[in-house]
């Protein structure tokens, strides 16, 4: 698709973006949901005591008012804030609510991981997207097209996120070639058998047997290096179908983390990171839509990760006409009529 035409079409008010959202919002709330307050703000070796409010971060949820409210407090309001967020409402104000908290974690916080920086600058990224999107909530259709300046400026953001993104992988695949464990094809041998971070519980069994499999142990490291790498070029350089596909393997991917060494929300920021970096570029269909079609969010799912073909809008077409038969023994009463049934 040329740049003109996807600067006249393009649309990113869709359960795409809806969904996207909401996951990148939920990598931070199993954040704050599951982690006890205090472990977030416990102290570091030579800095000062969490949280940290020096320069542009005195702006954060953790910082701003003061005295006015401890952290345990506010670490239960930016998580009802993120919650509102995941829900979808009005998109328009709560983009900014998002961008707020997730920059208040990565920044305040004692220990941010690459997981809470990510989601600091993809959020951001994503304030001109909502701030273009009037709709009440993100999983609903639109009701008038997206204006020219609006669609414009929602694509060139589309873009700066796929940079984003895309940057990520592709550091992360090419920064493994200055890792000798990595070019030997043995790293993951060592994750999953790490006593502190590698796999835990049942699965640490079922790890350990794999690791003892040196073609498997990699396969899965090379593997692992190829995946990184190949989904960093298809953001940049493919097209709607192939970064579907890199949506799947990406999924696939941090799942496969998730249940071997517990990443959950560097997983899931990941994930809803690269699905919005694939909103397609295609124009949005225009078929009507009805509240079931709004609320089949599980057929949108199937049709995100490439699994299924496009979700079909529900519809009741009009029943085609069709005419009567005709009874030539019934009399017409015109004469050019009565004169070629008496001939026949």
């Amino acid at each position: 698709m040329s740049l003109r035409t996807a600067l006249l079409t393009f649309d990113h008010r869709r359960p795409w973006f809806g969904v996207a959202r909401t996951i990148l919002a939920s990598g931070q709330i199993v954040l704050l949901a599951f982690t006890d307050p205090r472990a977030l703000l416990v102290p570091v070796a030579g800095r000062a005591p969490a949280p940290y409010c020096d320069g542009v971060k005195a702006i954060s949820a953790y910082c701003i008012g003061g005295d006015i409210l401890d952290p345990i407090a506010r670490h239960w309001i930016m998580l009802m804030l993120l919650l509102l967020v995941a829900s979808g409402f009005y998109p328009r104000a709560t983009g900014f609510v998002h961008a707020w908290v997730t920059f208040s974690i990565a920044g305040s916080i004692a220990l941010p991981d690459g997981g809470e920086l990510a989601a600091k600058v993809i959020a951001l990224l994503l304030i001109p997207m909502c701030l273009t999107d009037d709709r009440l909530w993100h999983w609903s259709r639109p009701r008038k097209p997206l204006p020219p300046a609006s669609r414009g400026i929602a694509y060139a953001a589309l873009w700066a996120v796929r940079l984003q993104v895309a940057g990520i992988y592709l550091h992360s695949g090419l920064g493994k070639f200055a890792s000798s464990d990595w070019l030997s094809g043995t790293a993951e041998y060592y994750v999953l058998r790490d006593n502190m971070f590698g796999a835990a519980g049942w699965i640490r069994d079922l790890a350990v047997a794999m690791m003892s499999v040196p073609w498997l142990v990699f396969a899965i490291t090379w593997g692992s290096i190829a995946l990184e790498l190949s989904v960093g070029l298809i953001i940049l350089l493919g097209t709607d179908r192939l970064r579907r596909l890199a949506l799947t393997l990406v999924i696939v991917f941090h799942v496969g983390i998730i249940v071997t060494i517990g990443l959950w929300t560097f997983a899931l920021v990941m994930i809803g990171a690269v699905a919005l970096a694939c909103i397609p570029a295609r124009p949005l269909d225009e078929r009507p839509s009805t509240a079931v079609g709004r609320s089949n969010i599980g057929r949108q799912l199937l049709y995100i990760t490439g699994v299924t073909a496009r979700p079909s809008a529900v519809h009741n077409p009009e029943p085609p006409i069709v005419a009567p038969p005709v009874d030539d023994s019934i009399e017409s009463p015109h004469p050019a009529v009565v004169d070629a049934q008496e001939r026949r």
